[in-house]
């Protein structure tokens, strides 16, 4: 009686799927900066820098580590990219939005994916960048690369040798499959002007990527990188492959 019990349980308990946990949002990070050079002289342009950052609660697991994160991004761009990019176009319409999409949020992971367009003289271009965050095994203030969550490299390595070996290893696999899928999908990208050497220039597997609602890598490239003219409204190229597929390839 007490085994079919048992089973019974075990049946019922299945017969539910078990409920992430995701990280709570709190309030973003954010702030809209607009600076006339010159308050008496409308003509003499606008500085405008506009950014929405993620603000998870820091007493969920793995929480302040985010945190840390982007308040340390925050700081960098402050004191470094906002006064750079002000002092460089002094007299011009300059404006630079930031934006994110939450693309993972479960148990074991935290991802982003951040959007800037930036917008100066003669020249507008948007760049996206992933962002993984292991809520379980990651460092305070540091993201997860791809060889870490292949399982191949732990973030507390501290042997650079471990560390460029296995993050080569992970990412010519990668480029490799990235590439089979290119060939066999013209209608995304001609590769007739492109080979599997050109991109080792510019896609760099092990950060070039973020995590889709299921945990699994959606590696990108930059549409500048690949394209003579990128038209407007120009989406990421994005390439999505099962991790478990990966894994099978190592």
């Amino acid at each position: 009686m007490k085994r079919f019990l048992s089973l019974l349980l075990i049946l019922v308990l299945s017969a539910f799927p078990v409920l992430a946990d995701p990280l709570p949002m709190l309030d973003d990070y954010a702030e809209d900066i607009v600076i006339p050079y010159d308050e008496s002289d409308p003509s003499a342009g606008i500085f405008s820098y506009s950014y929405r950052y993620p603000h998870v609660d820091e007493n969920a697991e793995g929480g302040m580590g985010i945190n840390v994160f982007f308040s340390e991004l925050l700081d960098y761009e402050n004191e470094f990219i906002v006064p750079m990019i002000q002092d460089a176009y002094v007299g011009s319409d300059t404006s630079t939005k930031i934006d994110y999409t939450v693309t993972c949020n479960n148990d074991d992971y935290f991802s982003v994916l951040i959007r800037t367009e930036k917008n100066i003289p003669d020249h507008s271009q948007v760049t996206w960048k992933g962002h993984v965050f292991s809520r379980k095994n990651g460092i305070n203030g540091s993201t997860y690369s791809l060889p870490m969550l292949l399982g191949i490299l732990s973030p507390a390595e501290n042997d650079e040798w471990l560390q460029e070996y296995q993050t080569e290893k992970a990412e010519t696999l990668v480029r490799q499959m990235v590439w089979s899928i290119i060939e066999e999908n013209d209608d995304i990208i001609d590769s007739s002007n492109l080979s599997e050497e050109d991109l080792e220039s510019f896609f760099f597997p092990s950060e070039d990527f973020y995590l889709d609602e299921n945990g699994d890598p959606v590696f990108y490239l930059q549409p500048y990188d690949i394209l003579d003219e990128v038209p407007e409204g120009t989406d990421l190229i994005t390439f999505p492959i099962a991790l478990d597929d990966i894994l099978d390839e190592l």
